[in-house]
Order: structure tokens, then C-alpha cells, then sequence
């Protein structure tokens, strides 16, 4: 796993702490973990409150990874989103994508 995406098992339950700054280079490497993450856990937990930073391919690949949660019947939930992801959502037009998938 990359350092700068912090993971946490704990009995079939994933956390993947999110960075700062997820821009475009660090798509891949969440892309990455995501794909990790559901091989191994039930339940997939994306902390986003710490991002103050987010470019496009990292929204990509979080959309695809709750159709993957949705299709496996596993639970995902984007929990505590910052601001800055929520506006980058809605700058998107994926306000009501992120509401159906986050936790307070």
C-alpha cells in the first residue's frame, strides 16, 4: 500500500485514510488500495476529512468503487467529507452521488 494512504484492517473491516492533496498522480495508488480493499474487507471506510485537495480521476475511481460495493453487496461509505471534497463533488454534479454514500 502507498504510505500516504493510510489503511487500517481490523476483522474485515477497511479504513483507507485519505491525504491532503489527492491529485492526479495520486489516483493510481488509491485506485490501488481501493481494489485491495475489496478483495479483502466487507466493509470499506474512506476518511476524507482531510482533504483539502482533489482532482477528477480520484472522484473516478471513488465512483467506481461504490458501483463495486453496490454490485458485491459490500458496505462503502465516504465518511466526514472536508469541504474541499464536497465542493469538488458538487463542482462535478455529483452532489447527490456523495450524500447517498457519506457518514458524518
Amino acid at each position: 500500500m502507498v504510505a500516504l494512504i493510510k489503511w487500517n484492517e481490523e476483522g474485515g473491516h477497511i479504513r483507507l485514510g485519505l491525504p491532503s492533496d489527492i491529485d492526479l498522480p495520486m489516483a493510481q495508488p488509491l485506485v490501488d488500495s481501493l481494489r485491495h480493499a475489496f478483495t479483502v474487507g466487507d466493509v470499506i471506510e474512506v476518511l476524507a476529512d482531510g482533504v483539502e485537495r482533489v482532482s477528477t480521476a480520484a472522484i473516478q475511481a471513488l465512483l467506481v468503487a461504490s458501483r463495486t460495493a453496490a454490485e458485491g453487496r459490500q458496505v462503502f461509505t465516504i465518511v466526514g467529507p472536508s469541504v474541499a471534497f464536497v465542493e469538488a463533488c458538487s463542482d462535478l454534479g455529483l452532489s447527490d452521488w456523495l450524500n447517498q454514500w457519506r457518514r458524518s
